[in-house]
């Protein structure tokens, strides 16, 4: 009888890791499995394709010369206590973009006691944190990348993953670009630490930023992740096997953790020096800050549907099946980041559905949320949003609807198969439960924050 094929997974993943010792693996002083093993793992998972063209925005000469003569002026200007890699993908309330994970960091500390350098939004004329630049890191990957000429020859591992993953395509080349990229980050980011020697270091990750990690390791300066979406064990920037010892430079992981609450980290294995349950305070108060409550109870009428790159296709056509047969309820449908560029072709896919409307960075979550009443995920960190919006959510049973498993025996968690299902359950009404109440997010913990801060003195 035939072995039944073993479904692929984040354990999988890690028993491959330990049966070929990888982390092991060297190449000139770089242990560079713990550079590739996050981009591998989804290629693996997804090897998605978009139906649209991602084309890279052409940035002037002007724009680049501004940028690279502001990060000199930097580079020059007085030391500060602090530096912040932000993420500024939301848009607060006067159309200035802002990072909802690193704002009560930046609002707890003096204005003029960091720099931060923002990776999301690119116009000055929107950020809205003071002594802000933009982050060249891209600029300067294309110069280095001028002299990073030779690949190195890692068939040995390649060959490996084919035998235990007969579907990979991942190449030789991937394995040369990440590690190039590695090298070059670790470069540009030890010339600013060296010359800046800063206290400590905030950021939220815009991708997988190990050089960085690795240069504040270097310069034995403390470097503090915010966490910014799902943390779980299928998320292998945060998830390590437990039955490996890893050595010293093997892994490239920040000093810190901030946590939105205690929920997020239990049972994961995390190998950082410590997590801190700090909170967010625009999470916690997302109901404060928004309208008076009988306002948005009387508002929220529509589904709130939360997408992402490898999730579009099957949210959308659950989305206009629900559409199709509850035209009179109001379809929101907020794209990703990663899928802001697919924008165009939603609204091309939706042209014939009036309730439907697609969003990217003009309304956050929490402003749809408001005038919702539930909200349709497959994986997403809307869901928990929603959730401490006391507000009731349908999770769609594809792809990998299993990392929301935590959740599935709360109230008003609803697995779904078909748009008909939602529909039966669209108008329950939210069932009050003290002991999932602000069990994703508390509020910013700011005793805690300042003791953290005289510790590194």
């Amino acid at each position: 009888m035939q072995e039944e094929e073993q479904e692929f997974n984040q354990n999988v993943f890690f028993e491959f890791e330990e049966k070929y010792n990888l982390f092991s693996n060297e190449s000139k002083g770089i242990f560079y499995w713990d550079l590739i093993r996050f981009e591998l793992f989804y290629h693996l998972l997804w090897n998605h394709k978009s139906n649209v063209k991602n084309e890279q925005a052409v940035i002037s000469k002007k724009q680049i010369f501004k940028e690279i003569k502001s990060f000199i002026t930097f580079l020059f200007s007085k030391k500060v206590d602090f530096l912040f890699f932000t993420a500024s993908r939301n848009k607060i309330s006067n159309s200035k973009a802002f990072d909802q994970n690193l704002a009560d960091i930046l609002n707890a500390v003096p204005r003029r006691s960091y720099y931060a350098f923002e990776s999301f939004e690119r116009s000055k004329e929107k950020w809205f944190y003071e002594n802000t630049l933009f982050n060249p890191i891209s600029i300067f990957r294309r110069i280095a990348k001028i002299f990073y000429k030779k690949n190195e020859d890692y068939s040995e591992l390649i060959s490996l993953i084919k035998k235990e993953f007969s579907n990979s395509s991942f190449t030789n080349e991937d394995i040369n670009r990440v590690i190039v990229d590695f090298k070059i980050d670790f470069f540009y980011y030890s010339i600013i630490f060296k010359i800046k020697k800063p206290k400590a270091i905030f950021i939220t990750q815009n991708g997988i930023q190990k050089g960085l990690f690795q240069a504040g390791k270097k310069r034995n300066i403390p470097i503090i992740e915010m966490q910014h979406g799902i943390i779980d064990s299928a998320h292998l920037a945060y998830s390590y096997s437990r039955l490996i010892d890893y050595k010293q430079n093997q892994i490239y992981l920040p000093t810190y953790f901030f946590s939105f609450s205690d929920f997020w980290m239990k049972g994961l294995n995390f190998p950082i020096q410590k997590n801190i349950s700090i909170g967010n305070s625009y999470f916690f108060n997302s109901q404060d800050n928004s309208q008076d409550l009988k306002e948005i109870e009387n508002n929220a009428t529509g589904l709130l549907v939360a997408s992402s790159d490898v999730f579009g296709e099957n949210l959308k056509n659950l989305a206009i099946d629900f559409a199709s047969i509850n035209k009179d309820i109001p379809v929101y449908f907020k794209l990703h980041p990663n899928q802001f560029f697919e924008k165009q072709y939603y609204i091309d896919q939706f042209k014939n559905f009036k309730n439907i409307s697609v969003y990217s960075n003009e309304s956050s979550v929490y402003e749809l949320l408001e005038i919702s009443k539930a909200i349709l995920v497959i994986q997403s960190t809307a869901l928990y949003e929603a959730y401490h919006l006391k507000k009731n959510a349908f999770i769609y049973k594809k792809q990998t609807y299993q990392r929301h498993e935590h959740v599935f025996d709360l109230p008003n968690i609803n697995l779904i198969n078909n748009a008909g299902e939602i529909s039966e359950a669209f108008d329950k009404e939210f069932i009050e439960d003290e002991n999932t109440e602000n069990l994703f997010f508390k509020n910013f913990d700011s005793h805690k924050f300042n003791q953290f801060v005289n510790s590194l003195s």
